[in-house]
């Protein structure tokens, strides 16, 4: 049997007998190209809002050509043709596998059809046809009779159009009269003695039935009152009624944990809130909780006329509809009107040793209806915590998916519901650059998919409810139902296949490294040093202009002839100039340092991934770098589009190949820094056993050193050690 793609679906949906899956599964072990499709097909069957696949013009196929694919009815020529424009095209590839699984459960099982469910056809359609059980005329061909009959009741009689009674039919009128009649004389003695019954008690229509009736659900046609207790005679006028007690309304507070007891957090019934745009109004919704003065921290609100501003003082107001920045190294809490706690939590990678998110940017909209906050996450960490007593909370989140490229289909929804005070969940949102994914420099080509989101929500206290689309997962901390991961790539939310937490989950333990404690020392002096600068008289861009001026004097005062190198303090305020100013976007000034000269290898690096982290945060990125590249190389757009190639990731059949290889090791003697700098990273990735030393800053002599050393291990292999 062969490995194509019908075989592959037969085998995903185990339609195959147990030699040949046998057979199968033992050649996608052996083919990788075979299980990147096989999870190709998993993804695509998942994916939402695919379109269907044209019928006509350039990529269109047939329906009837799809169905006689997959009932194996065409030439060899044809199911190849089919399968090339398959592997192609996700949405071909999801229509046919998609396709074959309805039919392997359709006809895997035959469709169990109800008797009421047949009768409520036949009501659909008024006249003769509408009778239930009732056989059709007799049809010329005697085959289709037969094919017919076996569909119909036995004791169905086609007699009934002509008003005629069937056979046997006379018995069973003379039951059914009598049962009748049987069943009127029931009613009428009921009628009679609850007529009797009611003369017995005085009823007043006009009084409402007390708290003690409606609690016992005494509600029925005897007014609450007891068969079996006597009823009370007329009330005299001086009679004194007992006051009604009072049913205790007072809601209970919830447990602490309510989805959990006893069944997993994801059975917590969660509310359904229609999908309606985000509000745009801009309203104080919610305080600033100034944190102490031990912890510095700098919270930073977009305006359209004054740019990024502090919000700080006391009490200071948070307004919905404009952008939130928390810089790294700030943890700042908002406390909303409506009882939610929202943190955005800046990271220190050497604080957390998580690179993956550094700033916390999100927007807060007024929440509508049923929504306790509502908010969008554009990059970063932000904790959301229940505050409110005894009632439940629920947070919409909404984010970016970078692959869509149409606007109405671009924004994603979590709902999120804290049924508990002090419920909490951490939600990260990260971004990376597909292996495959080339830069295009047409921003409309069609096979641009964009960069990859993450949205990774971890439970940080007690448990919750998460709901995406028309499913919901539970998280729960005490059952180690830990995480939920959802990707732009795969289109669903779930738990991933190795939930492992990051390693500030739980706590960092102490470092006792010397070196690693001194780097975590100043990177968090630096941080502080830039809080305290920041104030009404000296706005944030003043104080960060202020730092990149205080690192360019001790570089060079550090690095001129004698001097012996960078201290750490001036490392950590480098490093945290580049991250602050790509926090705010100023993507164009962090190109033109990172393209300088004299600048060290380290600090080099930290430009580099922090362009390319800043790349994958939406899908329109790569074009506003593309416009600072061609502006700083003097509108140069063929060298503008090799160095943005450069910034993407070497594909896999790329990375394979002797040519592309050779291409990046003469790129080291490059005229241009950057092409140096992305080619020597790139080298590093692709190329193992790479033990060359290699600084782009090197003279052009020992540049070419590297090259040759680098061609020789390229096209020979690493050599040998000699063994003593």
């Amino acid at each position: 049997m062969r490995l194509t793609l019908r075989t592959l679906l037969s085998y995903l949906d185990d339609m195959l007998d147990p030699a040949q899956a046998k057979l199968i599964g033992a050649k996608v072990a052996e083919s990788e190209q075979a299980r990147d499709l096989m999870e190709r097909i998993k993804q695509v069957t998942r994916r939402r809002r695919l379109t269907t696949p044209p019928t006509s013009g350039p990529g269109g196929i047939d329906a009837n050509t799809i169905a006689e694919y997959l009932d194996n009815e065409v030439t060899p020529e044809q199911s190849g043709e089919v399968e090339q424009i398959c592997l192609a095209s996700d949405v071909h590839l999801a229509e046919v596998a998609a396709c074959h699984q309805i039919l392997t459960l359709v006809l895997g099982e035959p469709a169990l059809v109800p008797p009421t469910a047949k009768q409520r056809m036949y009501g659909l359609v008024k006249g003769p046809e509408s009778i239930p059980f009732r056989k059709p005329s007799k049809s010329a061909n005697q085959k289709d009779d037969q094919d017919l009959s076996s569909e119909l009741e036995p004791d169905t009689d086609d007699t009934l159009r002509m008003g005629v009674p069937p056979v046997g039919a006379n018995n069973r009128n003379i039951y059914l009269i009598a049962g009748g009649g049987v069943l009127a004389a029931c009613l009428l003695v009921f009628a009679l003695w609850q007529l009797l019954s009611g003369t017995n008690t005085p009823v007043n229509p006009g009084d409402p039935k007390s708290p003690e009736q409606i609690a016992k659900g005494d509600d029925k046609k005897t007014n609450g009152v007891d068969p079996k207790v006597k009823p009370p005679g007329p009330k005299q006028p001086d009679e004194k009624l007992p006051p009604p007690k009072k049913v205790d309304d007072t809601p209970k507070k919830q447990d602490e944990d309510p989805p959990t007891k006893g069944k997993p957090a994801e059975f917590k019934e969660a509310v359904v809130i229609p999908r309606d745009p985000a509000s745009t109004k801009q309203e104080a919704i919610g305080a600033y909780a100034q944190p102490p003065i031990k912890e510095p921290a700098v919270l930073l609100e977009s305006l359209p006329k004054s740019g990024w501003t502090r919000i700080g003082g006391p009490k200071a107001k948070v307004t919905s509809g404009r952008s939130l920045l928390s810089l790294p190294g700030s943890k700042n809490v908002i406390q909303l009107e409506t009882g939610v706690e929202l943190t955005l939590w800046g990271n220190l990678p050497e604080l957390t040793t998580d690179g993956s998110v550094l700033e916390s940017r999100a927007t807060l909209h007024v929440p509508v209806a049923l929504l306790d906050a509502d908010l969008t996450l554009e990059r970063g960490r932000i904790i959301i915590r229940n505050k409110k007593d005894g009632k439940e909370a629920i947070v919409r989140v909404r984010f970016v998916d970078p692959t869509q490229a149409d606007e109405k289909f671009k924004e994603e929804i979590l709902d999120i519901t804290l049924p508990a005070k002090d419920s909490a969940v951490v939600v990260d949102r990260v971004g990376s650059m597909d292996r495959d994914e080339a830069f295009y420099e047409n921003e409309k080509d069609t096979r641009r998919k964009g960069p990859t989101a993450k949205v990774i929500i971890l439970a940080y206290e007690g448990s919750s409810t998460v709901r995406y689309g028309d499913g919901r997962r539970g998280l729960s901390k005490s059952q180690k139902q830990l995480m939920l991961e959802w990707t732009s790539r795969g289109g669903s939310l779930e738990p991933p296949e190795n939930p492992t937490p990051p390693r500030w989950y739980e706590g960092m333990p102490e470092i006792k490294n010397k070196d690693m404690k001194l780097i975590q020392d100043k990177a968090v002096a630096v941080h502080e040093r830039l809080a305290n600068a920041i104030s009404d008289v000296k706005p944030f861009g003043v104080a960060l202009a202020e730092l990149k001026e205080r690192v360019q004097k001790s570089v060079k005062d550090e690095t001129g002839p004698g001097a012996k190198g960078l201290k750490p303090e001036t490392t950590a305020q480098w490093i945290h100039a580049i991250r602050c100013s790509m926090a705010v976007d100023d993507v164009a000034n962090v190109y033109d340092d990172f393209s300088q000269d004299q600048v060290p290898l380290g600090i080099r690096w930290v430009y580099m991934q922090s362009l390319q982290q800043w790349l994958t945060w939406d899908r329109e990125r790569d074009y506003e770098l593309f416009r600072a590249v061609r502006r700083y190389h003097s509108n140069k757009s063929t060298l503008a589009v090799k160095i943005m190639e450069l910034f993407h990731n070497v594909s896999t059949e790329d990375a394979a190949r002797l040519d592309v290889k050779l291409h990046l090791a003469d790129n080291l003697n490059s005229d241009v820094m950057s092409i140096r700098t992305l080619s020597h990273w790139h080298l590093i990735n692709i190329v193992p056993g790479a033990e060359i030393f290699y600084d782009p800053d090197m003279p052009r002599e020992r540049r070419l050193i590297a090259v040759r050393q680098w061609t020789d291990l390229i096209t020979l292999g690493p050599k040998k050690k000699d063994k003593k």
